[in-house]
């Protein structure tokens, strides 16, 4: 049973950020591909909410890798999961606040 995705207000501020800089720099192919991997992979996490590795940040933190460049922050709720922010994995860690 797929669980329902509930858009964190830092997570949508985040996944739109990514759009607008991908519209800014690269093709709407680029553009499409991000947003079709992204689509996969929330709905992976729906099926299969432990299917990523956690985060080590912290408890019930999962860590999803969209691309070489952007992660997803998740948590896994009763009953539904909580996509809390979209990542730039070339930044320090260190600076990643959950």
């Amino acid at each position: 049973m797929a669980l329902n995705i509930n858009w964190t207000p830092k997570a949508k501020e985040t996944f739109l950020v990514i759009i607008s800089f991908l519209e800014s720099n690269w093709s709407e192919k680029e553009v499409s591909k991000f947003v079709s991997a992204t689509d996969r992979i929330i709905g992976l996490i729906s099926l299969f909410p432990n299917l990523f590795s956690q985060s080590g940040k912290k408890k019930n933190v999962h860590r999803a890798v969209i691309s070489k460049q952007t992660s997803l922050f998740y948590r896994v709720k009763k009953g539904e999961i909580e996509l809390i922010t979209f990542w730039d994995n070339r930044r320090n860690p260190k600076s990643l606040k959950i």
